[in-house]
């Protein structure tokens, strides 16, 4: 895990610790493999799934996500 992800995210606000913890997965995963598809980088079906889902949420704004400056 690339802990700077990790120390980037975490104190990101989605209305739930799992979606901030699907959020740090999801940034993880692309950004090991940036030239993957989505697909690709996931790895399983299940991490591809939850990722779409994760974009589809109707809980997750674009303006939630955002770097926190320290």
């Amino acid at each position: 895990m690339e802990q700077w992800i990790t120390q980037e995210l975490e104190r990101t606000e989605l209305g739930d610790s799992r979606r901030t913890k699907r959020l740090i997965k999801i940034v993880e995963n692309l950004s090991a493999k940036p030239e993957s598809s989505i697909p690709q980088a996931s790895g399983t079906w299940a991490q591809t799934k939850a990722t779409y889902d994760f974009w589809d949420s109707p809980y997750i704004k674009p303006s939630m996500i955002r770097l926190l400056t320290y």
